[in-house]
């Protein structure tokens, strides 16, 4: 791995980790706050609020895989394309589940479902380009 190669991946894992420790206070604030606040629109405000440290890990996500060769993007595409995929699978079924009276699946559990999805492909599609 060369010195520039190092150094994305450096500053991508800091940046990441920056991004989701951020989350993981605002998600907690939000749910404590959003109990003790009425009016509805600030309520709606305050629950997108880890919405944006999201938004800064997926930006970061993007720059690091631009940063790569030519290999390691085709490895994230296919990842990314395999855990959408998989993703849509998953939740399509468990739709079609729910209509037979399974309990609902709430949306936010799309992301954490793509991104488990994401890791398990990277791994998968690394493994194959060895």
């Amino acid at each position: 791995m060369t010195a520039e190669r190092r150094a994305a991946q450096r500053r991508y894992s800091t940046r990441f980790l920056l991004a989701m420790t951020a989350y993981s206070v605002l998600i907690v604030v939000m749910v404590f706050l959003i109990k003790r606040i009425e009016p509805l629109w600030i309520k709606a405000l305050l629950a997108l609020v880890p919405a944006i440290p999201i938004a800064v890990a997926l930006s970061e996500l993007l720059r690091f895989v631009a940063s790569q060769d030519e290999l390691e993007r085709r490895v994230q595409f296919e990842a990314a394309a395999e855990a959408a995929i998989l993703t849509c699978g998953l939740t399509f079924a468990w739709g079609l589940l729910e209509v037979a009276g399974m309990p609902r699946l709430p949306v936010i559990f799309v992301l954490p479902i793509f991104c488990a999805a994401y890791g398990f492909s990277v791994w998968r599609a690394t493994r194959r380009y060895r």
